[in-house]
């Protein structure tokens, strides 16, 4: 008994002398982690071996993360055996940490997950919040944003209620960088602020130099590309000759996107080189594949396509059985975007699919529901706290209430006393009192009908805001409705399609093949009814941009993608584009218009052999702004007598459509979008005119937008 007190009283004196050594002389670390290391070869007590194998893991944390792993999973081992909560929940947040630092997401959150309501339970605050933190991290780095959010409101409000001023700018960072990831990037400003506010107000500079940089990283993708150089600067300059590699990693990062924003593709290439190399150094796969993707960028600037490819694949190999969604999203992206570039329209559908699916997985509905109930049930908490205030300030006003009637009630005692001593002051008194009442009554009268006329516009208000959000609730449900419905119809009609020209190759039988041809044909036409109702639905629900169009461009691809479908032989096409026609706009959706009215008058062409059939395109600038696009054509015509029905929904100008009335629906409704106004006329020879008339700046597109929003 006496040999076991001396040896844990030499363990203790061992584990002193180490922390002593730590915080005196960081180069004397080696020497802690040496001396805990003879500790444990000298000792066969496996409570002690478990004391020092946690303590090894938590000195190598940050230095050997390999290491930090080895000896936290083994004193976890011993932890569990002794039913030792502490050392488990210690082990197991190291062991946590260390995993995660190693890329190994989801074992971090498995173990975390574990030793979370051992630490709750058994009340240790400290490895609580930091458990809390890692989860959360671990959970943000895969992409679980929903989760990720949870856990750190959970810590912020632990962190407010124990009120360290410090520790809560911890949590509003964390929140901030779900909210980075989410690229909701005003979100995350606003948390990034309030923890800077906090560090300024406490004078805390622990991780400041990281908070500035984060803060670049958020002006950077608000397009402030000054300000995002300036705050990473001023991180860089905090921590001057001392910044690790993981603050250079990041800054030289955050530097290199921002000077790509400002189409300083040298010095981004230094920067982003830079950022590669460090991250090569430390191993750090995710900033070697984030690198990798920009520097992609910037051969895509220069049109360098060759260099792209082989960024891109390197950034796909980086990341290659990590768990990084998001990341693995954005390389699917630029890969899709270089292959349509390069007109490789195979690998660019393939990494439009992947991109497609990954999304949907990640960034779903369930996830945006389960994110605006986080956030719903934390603004909450603060409504209730200003709820509470506001009653202890209604009871403070019933007191002086209170105060008031008492001091009318003496006064009214005074008045009593000095009509008893004065006849002639008492009528007057009297008079006054009855010319009172009746400015009072009438008051009340007033009042009455002034609240009367309250409540009925209250009443009117409400229905008409219960009617607004009935519409919406509509709308937003029939959006969701075809968004989904034609991503569930996709594979089974794709499905079909393949087993029809399976069947094409094999069946033999004219009359089965003639079926099995309808029967693809209908396939094709309901595929493209699909994509169009997705179109209309990424029209109503996309934001809109604005850049200078290019309408000689966007009509020779249009032409282009024509010519590819099959143009009828002896079209004629006319175009006249004049050289001043210049507008500010969304470019995708101008497209589709002019691609849905001229792909219209190619389908309805006159097929009559007496008839020399044409198409003539005019776009010209308008006296008074705006630019005028033209479609005129003599095909089989379509009748004005009610032209306004033609641009609804499954209204069909002839049987020839294929598309069940969509086309020019969507022009309409891509047209509105961005303000512009289309129709339908009859010239005076009898041909087919559809005419769009567009707005010509980006203030009458953000006039437009405003009056959208209310």
């Amino acid at each position: 008994m006496y040999y076991n007190f001396f040896k844990v009283a030499n363990l203790a004196v061992t584990i002193i002398f180490g922390l002593a050594c730590f915080f005196s002389v960081d180069a004397q670390d080696k020497k802690v982690i040496d001396s805990l290391k003879l500790a444990l070869t000298h000792t066969a007590l496996e409570k002690e071996q478990m004391a020092l194998n946690v303590e090894l893991g938590w000195y190598y944390l940050f230095a050997n993360d390999s290491e930090a792993l080895r000896y936290s999973a083994a004193g976890f081992k011993l932890a569990m055996q002794f039913g030792d909560t502490f050392n488990i929940v210690k082990a197991g947040r190291v062991q946590g940490q260390a995993l995660r630092r190693l890329d190994r997401l989801q074992e971090s959150i498995n173990i975390l997950s574990q030793v979370l309501p051992i630490a709750k339970r058994n009340r240790f605050t400290d490895e609580y919040k930091k458990i809390l933190n890692g989860l959360a991290v671990a959970h943000t780095y895969k992409a679980e944003y929903d989760k990720a959010l949870e856990i750190n409101f959970q810590s912020l409000i632990l962190r407010e209620a124990e009120g360290d001023k410090a520790e809560i700018s911890i949590a509003l960072n964390n929140i901030g960088l779900v909210y980075f990831k989410l690229h909701n990037y005003e979100g995350a400003l606003k948390y990034y602020n309030q923890c800077l506010a906090l560090k300024q107000e406490v004078r805390d500079t622990v991780d400041l130099h990281k908070l500035y940089i984060n803060l670049g990283l958020c002006f950077l993708h608000l397009k402030k590309f000054i300000e995002s150089k300036d705050y990473t600067l001023k991180g860089l300059m905090i921590c001057g000759d001392k910044c690790d590699d993981e603050i250079k990693l990041g800054a030289k990062f955050g530097l290199g996107e921002a000077s790509f924003r400002l189409e300083q593709y040298d010095e981004a290439e230094v920067h982003l080189n830079e950022s590669l190399l460090i991250a090569k150094k430390t191993g750090n796969r995710r900033f070697q594949a984030e690198n990798l993707v920009y520097l992609a960028e910037v051969s895509m600037a220069r049109e360098d396509y060759g260099s792209v490819k082989n960024r891109l694949q390197m950034a796909e190999e980086a990341i290659r059985g990590l768990e990084y969604n998001q990341l693995l999203m954005d390389i699917y992206k630029q890969f899709s975007r270089l292959y349509n570039t390069t007109e490789d329209y195979r690998n660019a559908a393939i990494y439009q699919d992947k991109y497609i699916q990954l999304a949907d997985t990640l960034i779903g509905q369930e996830l945006v529901k389960n994110i605006g109930k986080i956030q719903a049930n934390y603004e909450e908490r603060e409504n209730i706290a200003t709820i509470a205030s506001k009653e202890i300030l209604i009871k403070q006003q019933r007191s002086l209430n209170i105060a008031f009637f008492f001091i009318f009630l003496l006064a009214g005692l005074l008045v009593l006393v000095l009509q008893f001593g004065n006849r002639n002051i008492k009528r007057v008194n009297a008079k006054l009192s009855e010319a009172k009442e009746v400015i009072q009554k009438q008051n009340a009268e007033l009042e009455n009908k002034n609240r009367e006329l309250d409540i009925e516009v209250d009443k009117k208000t409400l229905d008409l805001a219960s009617a607004n959000q009935s519409l919406k609730q509509v709308n937003d449900e029939l959006d969701n409705f075809i968004y989904k419905t034609s991503h569930d119809i996709r594979g089974p009609l794709a499905s079909l399609k393949g087993m029809c020209n399976v069947a094409l190759l094999d069946v033999k039988d004219p009359v089965a093949l003639d079926y099995l041809r309808k029967l693809d044909a209908t396939a094709e036409r309901l595929n493209s009814i699909l994509t169009r109702l997705v179109i209309i639905n990424q029209i109503n629900n996309s934001k809109l941009s604005s850049e200078i169009i290019d309408f000689k461009s966007i009509v020779n691809d249009v032409l282009m993608l024509e010519r590819k479908k099959g143009l009828p032989p002896d079209l004629k096409i006319g175009i006249d584009i004049a050289p001043n026609a210049t507008i500010e706009s969304d470019k995708e959706l101008v497209r589709i218009v002019l691609e849905n009215l001229i792909d219209n008058a190619i389908k309805f062409y006159n097929d009559s052999d007496r008839v020399d059939s044409f198409l003539d395109i005019h776009i010209t600038q308008m006296v008074n702004g705006g630019v005028k696009v033209r479609v005129i054509d003599n095909g089989i015509g379509i009748s004005e007598s009610n032209p306004g029905k033609l641009f609804q929904m499954f209204s069909r100008a002839s049987e020839r459509s294929e598309t069940g009335g969509i086309g020019l629906y969507i022009t309409k409704t891509a047209t509105e979008k961005i303000g512009g106004k289309v129709g339908l006329l009859t010239t005076p020879e009898g041909y087919t005119e559809f005419y769009v008339i567009f707005p010509t700046s980006p203030r009458m597109l953000s006039e437009n937008l405003k009056v959208q929003s209310i």
